[in-house]
């Protein structure tokens, strides 16, 4: 190495070792399954960046809080229920003293994920079994919900026990536009949003399709990310466990690579899970569950493709969402199965993991948010 390298390196560790000295905590939000688990609800910790240590602070109670979002001081989370039970339920988080201050059905069985817009007015909620997409605003200074759209879907794929019908697994928004994965259809729907009065508590809040993306034959397409540009799409396939590629062409998103959720020589059960990009943009990650139990590293090109880099083992049992800390320095994973969060340490420069050996003990997580 020569000696301009070996000062550009130095002058970086010291910058990294600056921010990590100056880490802070996060509130750290965890969503579970309730029923016959022993969980009460949504569990909250305090987490400290510089040490990897949790505290817990409360716990939220909420039948199957599935799937969290969050935006300032409100937390909304689907209750993964049928008729009556499945709803979407709005949290005070301001204070230590948690509050229930709205509650809304989601019109469809199972909802399984939420997302707030950028500017945390309006939230989409994926009704899985139901096969339907919600339409809320969050009004009178986000303290309630208002349903205006529900969208459902017809249509199924190759896998006939898992497709038999459409499945609306994900919603996310990107760039002012709303991104819906069906996972029975092997479809992305692309929404833009229309309101035709003076704000959202009059007139009509509408989903306006923009194009649908077509992802892998049988591939289940459940959750999304975007690179830091924008312009390439992730899309992970649950039942493939594999991540398709798209870049964004002349208004197009074109399929450009598919890469898997596993080593060389794995044989067994795919179950991919969650996919995430870094925060600095440079790593990309994914959980696998079904027989592989891992959480892969792949490291994002500057021309969006993927490169593989590392897989390491979650040490529990059906890892579902994880979450990167904000600052990039951690990596949790959520091991619904075996009741635990596995806590991953991640290098600023390569983005490799290292099991930490930290465990924070939680009844069937399944959801974590920072």
């Amino acid at each position: 190495m020569n000696k301009f390298a070996f000062l550009g390196m130095l002058v970086l560790s010291i910058t990294f070792s600056i921010g990590r000295s100056n880490a802070q905590s996060y509130d750290m939000f965890v969503g579970t399954y309730t029923n016959g688990t022993g969980s009460k609800g949504i569990y909250r910790f305090n987490f400290d960046a510089a040490t990897g240590e949790v505290r817990p602070i409360s716990v939220i109670e909420s039948p199957n809080p599935s799937f969290l979002a969050k935006y300032e001081n409100r937390l909304l989370a689907v209750n993964e229920g049928e008729g009556e039970q499945a709803t979407l339920s709005l949290f005070d988080i301001a204070t230590a003293n948690v509050k229930l201050i709205d509650k809304s059905t989601t019109l469809g069985d199972h909802p399984c994920h939420v997302a707030f817009d950028a500017a945390g007015n309006i939230a989409l909620v994926s009704n899985y079994s139901g096969g339907s997409l919600a339409l809320f605003s969050l009004t009178d200074n986000r303290t309630k919900l208002i349903l205006h759209d529900l969208l459902e879907y017809e249509g199924n794929g190759p896998d006939p026990e898992r497709q038999e019908q459409a499945h609306i697994h994900s919603a996310f928004f990107n760039d002012g536009l709303a991104y819906v994965s069906d996972l029975g259809n092997d479809q992305i729907h692309v929404y833009g949003l229309s309101h035709d009065g003076t704000d959202l508590r009059n007139g009509a809040l509408t989903l306006n399709e923009q194009t649908v993306i077509h992802t892998i034959k049988g591939g289940g397409a459940r959750h999304l990310t975007f690179s830091a540009d924008g312009q390439t799409l992730y899309s992970l396939q649950e039942l493939t466990g594999q991540i398709a590629v798209f870049r964004q062409e002349n208004d197009e998103w074109v399929l450009k690579q598919i890469v898997a959720l596993y080593g060389d020589g794995f044989e067994g059960k795919q179950g991919g899970a969650d996919v995430k990009i870094s925060p600095d943009g440079g790593s990309l990650y994914a959980t696998n569950r079904g027989d592989a139990n891992l959480i892969v590293h792949y490291t994002v090109l500057p021309n969006g493709l993927l490169e593989w880099q590392n897989k390491y083992s979650v040490q529990g049992a059906n890892p579902r969402n994880f979450a990167i800390t904000p600052d990039g320095g951690y990596v949790l994973v959520a091991n619904q199965d075996t009741n635990r969060i596995v806590v991953f340490k991640r290098d600023a420069f390569t983005g490799d993991l290292e099991d930490t050996g930290k465990r924070i003990e939680v009844p069937a997580p399944v959801c974590i948010l920072f």
